[in-house]
Formats: structure tokens, sequence, C-alpha cells
């Protein structure tokens, strides 16, 4: 009987609350202290002692080598000293350079150093974060204990944990990956291993599925008496996790923000017949509706406004069991909303017969989400396809919530310094910039903005013809997949090959990414496409000005222009970026009031500034969402916390 893995299986760490008032203050100003830039001068002092030291393992042998990290293991099951870690990160640097044939950086063991010590390192696009992930995940999983690394998607998370496995059979640490298409036995062994690689939603998914094997039983003490019991050690067997000790974050603003807008809930489907014809009631009733006489569309806050009554409705047969108006009254809201508000190819795809969401911040496909309250069913009904049943949830959390859950938590991203106070507030995790080994040679163009959007995509398109003929190779960065669209005809018009990538072409993503730095390749793609994937330049476009990006749109973040301009100009290579913006894009047309917008899209003054605010008011709003969903979670915790249940 494990009774240290059940109690790591059924221990949760104490979530404190996000401070608020007077205390939210003190607290931010404690981030601003943890974050300042002389904790990282320290840990670059420390990294360059550990790259002497590791320079001293070169003479020993595979096998000394081994026996010492097998010494070092035990150590590591007790409070461990600095002296201790650091032979550990120079072990850890000698088995890199003899399994993976190169010599990790004195800024990439700094890197790990931040890891370990709980924090979001900022590493520039190209300066290797996924083998200082290893590095600090290695040395957690020294300890025996569970070691979480959360990728973008499933296809890194299994050519990670397969790229960095000869380095963790080195050190004599098992390493597994589990991904959405593995079955329960598969992720069971998954996550058997020492290291485990997967994404955000994989692992809380399985978290929440596990709690609800457990049922009431997911105290320790019950637990062990159930074990001693005669008919013990029967509730968990659907159990496939180990805990929630250790977790390394990789790309930390997308899946820590960008991703952590809505909770994720674990349903189950009820056909349900009567809500089903409700729904094509109300969406027969909204096609007689008439805007401005009816109801008002509010683009900007994307929300639908009634201009009428809906008392006559009551005595609808179909609404019997509901309060009938107003079940009513919701349902065509949500009507209208799936007609006026969401379109296929921007908040949609229809894959087999299915609507698939895609993530407007992204580009990418969440195939496991829906939407609730009837609109994924007033979509269904648009498309015309066979309605879904009504969701029933069984658990849900926030991926706020979730990752404070973890013991140990860190991250990586290559921009982390505008989302500083958010991971401090929120995760506890304060940031800390780690410099580039080499100087970065970017050279980034004013923004440029127009009145209209055929304005500005044609004035792209002109720049892509003027670079083209230099044999440079260029990637345009859309926000969505109409965008991406639409300026890939208008460039094959010119008589120009290019390769598109997005929510509906998404065929060998990587494979497209990583030839999107030869010689004359032109790529339009959203703007997360093949994210995680280097893409190298050859020394011919190097003497030519490297890897041209093109930003074609205002972005909600500055963030996120700053994470695709960083596409270019990788480890100290040449390349340049352009940014475009049209005073018709959404981020700009939904944050700036309709008056001032037209003053700067006529005049043309201050118009950086007016991208730049519009950027701000966006992202604010997004984190205010973003807090509204963490307060949310505590609170129905605090409402069913009698229940025993914790998965709320």
């Amino acid at each position: 009987m494990d009774l240290t893995h059940d109690y790591r299986l059924t221990s949760l760490k104490h979530v404190e609350k996000i401070p608020v008032g007077i205390d939210a203050f003190v607290f931010r100003l404690k981030g601003r202290f943890k974050s300042r830039s002389s904790i990282i001068r320290k840990m670059l002092k420390t990294a360059r002692k550990i790259d002497g030291q590791s320079k001293n393992f070169s003479t020993k042998n595979d096998a000394e080598l081994k026996e010492r990290i097998v010494h070092l293991s035990d150590l590591f099951k007790r409070p461990v000293t600095d002296s201790v870690l650091r032979e550990a990160f120079a072990l850890m640097q000698e088995a890199v350079v003899r399994t993976m044939g190169y010599r990790p950086y004195v800024e990439q063991i700094a890197g790990a150093l931040c890891l370990y010590h709980g924090y979001i390192a900022e590493m520039s696009t190209g300066e290797g974060k996924t083998i200082t992930a290893a590095m600090c995940a290695a040395i957690r999983g020294l300890s025996g204990q569970p070691c979480h690394v959360i990728t973008a998607n499933d296809y890194l998370a299994g050519r990670d944990a397969q790229i960095m496995k000869p380095l963790y059979d080195f050190c004599g640490i098992t390493v597994g990956a589990v991904t959405s298409a593995m079955k329960p036995d598969e992720r069971k062994n998954g996550y058997s291993a020492s290291v485990t690689y997967s994404t955000a939603k994989e692992v809380l998914a399985d978290f929440l599925r596990d709690r609800i094997a457990m049922g009431k039983m997911q105290n320790f003490s019950k637990r062990l008496l159930d074990r001693f019991s005669l008919q013990g050690g029967q509730f968990g067997k659907g159990v496939v996790q180990r805990g929630l000790c250790t977790a390394i974050v990789d790309e930390a603003d997308n899946v820590l923000i960008d991703e952590a807008v809505t909770p994720l809930i674990i349903s189950r489907e009820n056909k349900n017949e009567g809500f089903n014809e409700s729904c094509k009631i109300a969406f027969e009733l909204s096609k007689k509706m008439r805007e401005g006489e009816d109801f008002l569309v509010d683009g900007k806050l994307r929300a639908i406004h009634f201009l009428r009554d809906f008392e006559d409705m009551q005595e609808d047969s179909s609404m019997q069991g509901f309060s009938k108006a107003a079940f009513l009254k919701d349902l065509v809201r949500q009507a209208l909303t799936a007609r006026y508000l969401f379109f296929a190819g921007r908040q949609y795809v229809v894959e087999n017969g299915k609507i698939v969401i895609v993530d407007e911040s992204t580009g990418r496909k969440m195939p496991m989400r829906s939407w609730n309250g009837g609109l994924h069913q007033m979509i269904e009904l648009k498309e015309g396809l066979e309605l879904s049943g009504l969701k029933e949830t069984e658990a849900r959390m926030s991926f706020q919530r979730f990752f404070r859950l973890y013991r140990n938590f860190s991250g990586m991203t290559g921009t982390g310094k505008e989302a500083l106070g958010e991971f401090w507030t929120i995760y506890g995790a304060p940031v800390l910039c780690v410099p580039n080994h080499r100087p970065c040679k970017r050279k980034i163009s004013r923004i440029r903005t127009y009145s209209k959007k055929s304005a500005k995509r044609a004035a792209i398109v002109s720049e892509v013809l003027k670079i083209h003929k230099c044999g440079r190779p260029i990637l345009i960065g859309t926000k969505d997949i109409d965008e991406s669209e639409i300026l890939a005809e208008m460039i094959a018009a010119k008589g120009l090959k290019c390769c598109i990538i997005n929510a509906v072409r998404s065929d060998d993503e990587a494979a497209i990414i990583a030839d999107a730095g030869q010689m004359g390749a032109i790529t339009v793609a959203t703007n997360m496409a093949g994210r995680g994937t280097d893409i190298k330049i050859p020394a011919q476009v190097k003497k030519l000005g490297g890897l041209h990006v093109i930003a074609t749109e205002c972005n909600p973040s500055s963030r996120i222009d700053r994470q695709l301009f960083g596409r270019a100009a990788r480890q100290g290579d040449p390349g340049s970026a352009s940014h475009y913006a049209s005073f018709e894009d959404d981020v700009l047309r939904r944050n700036l009031p309709g008056t001032i917008s037209a003053i700067f899209s006529r005049l043309g003054l201050f118009s950086a500034l007016a991208v730049r605010w519009a950027q701000y008011r966006a992202g604010h709003k997004d984190y205010q969402n973003r807090l509204a969903v963490q307060r949310t979670d505590s609170w129905l915790e605090d409402s069913l916390g009698f229940s025993g249940n914790d998965v709320g």
C-alpha cells in the first residue's frame, strides 16, 4: 500500500484568495519587488558558477556521471541546499552535452534556475526554452514526485517528450506524454512517468475526472480508512494522475492568459427534446424580428438589446416548465447573437457536421469545447446542422484556480513583462527577464494606420511584392481565418505562391512554419500558428536581411504583436517586422469612441497612440473577464464547500 502516493493524490495546496483594496496594492508592490532586475543578475552569477563546475564533470565517464545523479536523487528527497542544487544543474548541463550534442548557454541555465525557484522566465523566441524546461523538469524529477510540463498543443507535447527523452533516460528519469487522442490506460501510463508533457486542458480535464472518480473519498483520512476496510480500494480505480506537485508551463502567456478566459467544464450530453424544440421556435421567431425596430445589435460589446416586450409569448405551449417569457426571451437573444455576431471562419468552423469553436486570439480550433445557454444549438440551426444535446455540468474549474493548486509552479514565455501584474496577482509568480545570448538585430517599422481595411490590405500586398523581389521570406500574421484567406487570394492574384495556415488549413502546420524561412517563401498564418516551432533561415537569406514579419491587424494586446514579431531575428539572426492597422479593425472599432476614432481616421493624427490606447482598453477588459472567472470559482468553492466535493 503506497500511502505517499495516496497522500499526494488527495492532498491539495490551499489556495489563498486574491487580495482586494489596500491589500491588493501592497501585494502588487511585493510582486514588483520580487521581479526586480537584481534577482536575474544573481541568477546569472550562479549560472556562471554552474557552467564552470560543469566542466569539471567532462573528464568523468558516463557510468560515474550516472552514479552521481543517483546519489543526488536521494538528496532531493529532503530539503535541498544551494551547493547540492548547483551540482545538480552542473550535472544536467553535462548530461545535455552528452545526450543532445550541444552545451546549454549560461542564459539557459539562469532560465532553468528561475523555473526551479518559481518564477515566470521571459526568454525571447529561439533562445532554447525547450532545453531550459527539460533541465528544470529533470531536476524536479529526481525527487520522484510528478512533474508536469505544460505545452501549447498536443503536437508540442509529443515532440518535446520525444526530443528530450535521451536526456531523461541518461538521468534515470522516466518521461511520458498525454494527448487528447489517448485512452484512460494510455493516460495513466503517461502520468506514471516522473516527467509528463501535456496541455493545460488535458491535465485539468483529467484532474476533474479523477475527482469525480474519487467521489466523496477525496480526503486522505477517508481514503486511508477505505484502504483498511474489507471492501476498500475500489472507489479510485478510474484515477489516472499521481497528484499536483510541479508544473512548468511553456508559452505561459498563451496557456495562463489567452486561453484562460473560460473555465474548463466536464459535462455529459442530455438529449432534451423539449429544449431543442424550444430552440427551434426561438430561432424561427428571431427571423421575424427586425433590426432597429425589435432589437439593436451592439457590435462593440457583442450584445443584443431588445426594444420590445415578450409578454405576448407566455402562452407558447413548448415553454411549459419554464418562466415562459423570460426563457423564450433568452433563447431569442441567443438566436440573434448567433445570426448577427457569430460567423463561420471567425468564431467557429464546421467540420464533419459539427460546430468547432475557434479561439479568436490564436486562430486555433478547440474541438472539445461548446457554448452554453443554447448558443451552440442556435449556431447549429444557423448552419443547418443536427442539434446536439443540452450539456449537464459534472465538474468545472478555471485554469487560474487549477494552476494555483500546484505546490511548485513556474513558466516560460517570450512576452512576460506586459503581463507581469497578472502573473503575480493571479498565480503568485513574479516575472524575470532573462537576457538574450546574442544581441537582437530585429528592426521594427513604425505602425501604419489606414481608415479602411481595403486600403490597408492593398498596402500590405504592395509591401509583400517589394520584399519578395529581394528574395527574402515573408511571414504574414492575421487575426482570423477570413483575413488570412482574403490576403492569400490577393497575393495569389499577383502571381505569387503562398502557403496558408489557419484553423481550416492546419495540416502539416509545424512543417510549413519550419520552412517559412526559406528563400522567397510567403506564408500567411493566423497569429499563433506554428508556435513553438523554430523558423530557421539559411545563410543566403541572412545576407539578404532575414525573415520579414507583417502584422496585419491591431491585436487586443501589444503582447500578441510582440509574439508575432519574435518570429523574426532569432538567436542574433537579422530580421525585420512591420505593423499595419485599420480603424475598421475589431479592436479599434470596439475600444475607441466613435468621434475620436473618426478624428484619428480622417486626420491621421497620433494614430500609433490611438492603437495603443485601444489595445490598453481591450487588454484591461480581458483581464477583468479573467479575474471574474477566478472570483466565480472562489465563490462556487465557498458556496458548495459543505458538499465535500472538491471539484467545484
